[in-house]
């Protein structure tokens, strides 16, 4: 018998028991959040949402580099590349060093910090976006905070869209080096405490020519504390963790994890793999494929969920990763997916774990060049933060020919 796509209801199979979400408390998502999901993206010079805008801005900036230190800097050939409910991005050159930057513009509210700008001056890492400096402009009446970012020609997003136009998909040994630097970077910021919370393509950048990503827009990081409440109306709705789907307030940087298994499969794949119309959708479109959660799940996953969570009589043969993937997909791939992409957070394999696993062995072998002759990307230059856990995990980490030491 055919599957029965979700009604409206807030039941994911209408009268199954299945998951029913109207044990969510809603109540915990502020009214400023509920309609923010935005693509931001780096189109190309003759894409569409391009804007021009040739102003000149000269301003005195707040260099990041050293605490304190002011100088004067002018803006030239600013174009809009990018608008959301959080702002607008600009490509724009610095004339004092003719170098190529993005600046965020972030309208304040009252008195509140902007919490990315002091996640971007706590952390250093060469897989996330680095913030060059940082003033503030008065708009039309309104504060509006300005971050000066380096800038990369792509978005990952981008890359996987172009290649899905050509009915192709991205190479393995790219998707390979995209995706072992995604969760370098999750795992050095997971190390600090801090969850992304909003992993997508769009919030990735690239170098494709240098095989280099990074991670950007921090406009929803957190430093978690345990037992602290943080809204579970957050991440874009095609990589939200199943805990946020059923409403967790106390979760952890395993939200990360779950994202980070969904871009992975989308590199694979060349499109979202779960790709819900709402969050019970959403909900409905995991199940299809990673099966039913168990009461257990369900439980670790938000233990104060309020809902439905009978599943007895309820039929529904999961597709699986393998039978949604392509079929040359590498089991290593599938394995890591599979990891990655597990209902409770305590079973998710932490991304820098992942980056031991043997689908990224390839990329320790010491003579791999990328496509284009070009030599790898820094990949195993760890700070000390990342590798915690101890020599075992480091010992796997490094390529035998590299003599490193923790």
């Amino acid at each position: 018998m055919a599957q029965r796509r979700p009604t409206t209801s807030t039941q994911i199979e209408k009268g199954s028991g299945l998951v029913d979400l109207s044990g969510v408390d809603r109540s915990t998502i502020p009214q400023s959040q509920q309609h923010s999901e935005t693509v931001i993206d780096y189109p190309e010079a003759n894409d569409e949402t391009s804007v021009s805008s040739n102003a000149t801005l000269r301003v005195t900036v707040y260099m990041n580099e050293v605490r304190g230190q002011r100088q004067e800097l002018t803006f030239i050939n600013r174009e809009k590349i990018g608008q959301g409910t959080f702002g607008r991005v600009y490509r724009a050159r610095i004339q004092q060093t003719n170098e190529i930057c993005a600046i965020k513009e972030v309208e304040m509210e009252g008195h509140f910090k902007n919490r990315e700008l002091e996640i971007l001056r706590q952390v250093s890492h060469t897989n996330i976006f680095n913030l060059k400096s940082y003033f503030n402009r008065a708009d039309n009446g309104h504060d509006v905070l300005c971050l000066v970012l380096e800038f990369l020609p792509m978005s990952a997003y981008m890359l996987i869209r172009n290649y899905r136009k050509q009915n192709r998909r991205a190479p393995l040994l790219y998707t390979k080096i995209f995706c072992y630097q995604m969760l370098r970077a999750l795992g050095y910021l997971h190390s600090l405490g801090i969850a992304h919370r909003d992993v997508k393509p769009s919030n990735m950048v690239l170098d494709y020519d240098a095989g280099v990503l990074k991670l950007c827009d921090l406009g929803s990081a957190k430093r978690l504390v345990k037992g602290e409440r943080s809204v579970a109306y957050i991440c874009s709705r095609y990589y939200r963790a199943p805990e946020l789907l059923l409403g967790c307030i106390d979760y952890s940087v395993a939200i990360d994890a779950w994202s980070a298994g969904t871009v992975i499969a989308e590199f694979l794949n060349g499109y979202p793999i779960f790709r819900g119309d709402d969050s019970s959708d959403q909900m409905y479109k995991i199940i299809r494929i990673m099966g039913i959660p168990t009461r257990d799940d369900i439980v670790e996953m938000n233990p104060q969920y309020r809902g439905d969570v009978d599943l007895t009589g309820v039929r529904l043969q999961p597709r699986t990763l393998q039978g949604y993937l392509p079929t040359r997909t590498p089991i290593i791939a599938i394995d890591l997916c599979a990891q990655l992409l597990q209902y409770r957070p305590s079973s998710r394999i932490t991304c820098m774990n992942a980056l031991a696993t043997s689908f990224f062995d390839e990329l320790r072998e010491q003579r791999l060049k990328l496509p284009n002759g070009k030599p790898l990307p820094p990949l195993f230059n760890f700070k000390n933060i990342e590798v915690t856990q101890g020599t075992a995990l480091y010992n796997a980490l490094m390529p035998a020919w590299i003599n490193g030491e923790l």
